[in-house]
């Protein structure tokens, strides 16, 4: 029996998703699409998720209280969300407080807090860089001396790219502390090693204690202080090479951090032939990681994401044959310099290669633009897929070149 069917022979099951802009839409429609019954949660907004819910509360995701006093008065049978952090600290609130499936408090504070993901790693023995919490620039100089440059300074309650600075001397690191004291509510930043090897992302999903499935994604990077990933592409050859290495990697993640029944995103390092965690979360990833799974498997992930948050085991969805795995690309548009935009110039639908995915953007004329500094100056996305990570390549190359923005003076 499938999940769908074992959906729909109950009575229609209440699924909350946490948050409402555009992310979470492919979510709403695949549990729908399951026979179940939605309820989008957000503050009050121009969000387009709204439309495809069956109704609607309006709450901060980010205050686990508020979450869960409407998942009570739902009564919902499943909580997920998905590309985004904010609601994941009210998941695991939810999840733990009314016997749901999906990780609980525990995996939900160490996903949103760096400082409990960190230390959860050294108690278990899982492979990360060195760190130490420092409170203040003593503590700082003195924690310096027993570390080797380049080092990178983290502000332990924020996402992505926020409140982070690499530092190749001490000066350096000096403002890179404040930098990250300014953005972080905690008394403390972290310390770490700057691990120097080969970037790679992991997409997994644990599934009723088990492990369902792991793919390795090449990283394409931006050059930034630190760099940061603005796409993906699968497969990746070296990852291939080293799958055991990752797997062992992915369980350990999972069974220190307390993840289950839930997506897994992690950033990874692999260096002289040993591979790293440098973060991890309990979601499913943004920049178009969703996208990137469901293509090359052949399934829809959001669907597997729905499935696992009401406890159904969704192992069988990532049985697909090596040779019949789809190699795709995709990558997040920005633009290349900030003002306001008065025309874009990009392909019609009926103008674009019959291997291209989506060419969309979250902007539209009239839009206020920024040159891009992290993934939170996105404008849009390309995903295309082929026959090989190089054919995918050229494609991508010749959208791109056909994409123009015009800015008003």
């Amino acid at each position: 029996m499938n999940g769908a069917t074992w959906i729909m022979m109950k009575s229609q099951k209440k699924m909350m998703v946490l948050g409402a802009s555009y992310s979470q839409i492919p979510l709403m429609k695949a549990a729908r699409r399951l026979g179940l019954h939605v309820t989008a949660v957000s503050i009050k907004g121009p969000y387009q998720g709204f439309d495809y819910a069956d109704d609607i509360v309006y709450a901060d995701i980010t205050n686990p209280k508020e979450v869960l006093r409407a998942a009570e008065e739902k009564r919902v049978d499943g909580v997920t969300t998905c590309c985004m952090d904010l609601g994941v600290e009210a998941m695991g609130v939810v999840n733990e407080r009314l016997h749901l499936s999906g990780p609980g408090i525990f995996a939900a504070k160490a996903a949103r807090n760096k400082a409990v993901e960190k230390q959860a790693y050294r108690e278990h023995g899982v492979p990360t860089a060195a760190f130490c919490f420092v409170h203040s620039q003593d503590e700082l100089k003195k924690a310096l001396s027993g570390m080797q440059y380049p080092v990178i300074l983290k502000a332990a309650d924020q996402m992505g790219s926020r409140g982070i600075r690499r530092a190749d001397n001490e000066a350096e690191a000096t403002l890179a502390y404040e930098y990250a004291m300014a953005a972080t509510k905690e008394n403390f930043c972290i310390l770490e090693e700057f691990l120097e090897g080969t970037m790679f992302g992991v997409e997994a999903m644990m599934s009723n204690g088990k492990l369902a499935y792991v793919l390795p994604l090449g990283n394409d990077l931006l050059d930034g202080n630190p760099p940061f990933p603005i796409g993906h592409y699968v497969p990746w050859a070296q990852g291939e090479s080293i799958r055991g290495k990752i797997e062992d990697l992915v369980r350990a993640v999972a069974e220190a951090l307390h993840f289950d029944n839930c997506a897994m995103d992690l950033d990874c390092m692999y260096k002289d032939g040993k591979v790293y965690v440098i973060e991890a979360t309990a979601r499913a990833g943004a920049t178009c990681i969703t996208d990137t799974v469901g293509i090359y498997y052949g399934i829809d992930y959001y669907e597997a994401i729905v499935k696992a948050a009401m406890g159904i085991d969704v192992s069988e969805m990532f049985q697909t044959p090596a040779k019949q795995r789809t190699p795709n690309v995709s990558r997040l548009l920005f633009a290349d310099r900030e003002g306001v935009v008065s025309r874009i110039d990009a392909p019609a639908p009926g103008q674009l290669p019959d291997g291209v995915v989506d060419l969309s953007f979250n902007i539209s004329e009239g839009s206020h633009v920024q040159k891009v500094t992290n993934g939170r100056d996105r404008i849009g996305q390309l995903i295309v897929r082929g026959e090989s990570v190089e054919a995918c390549r050229k494609m991508e190359r010749e959208v791109l070149s056909q994409i123009h923005l015009e800015y008003r003076e």
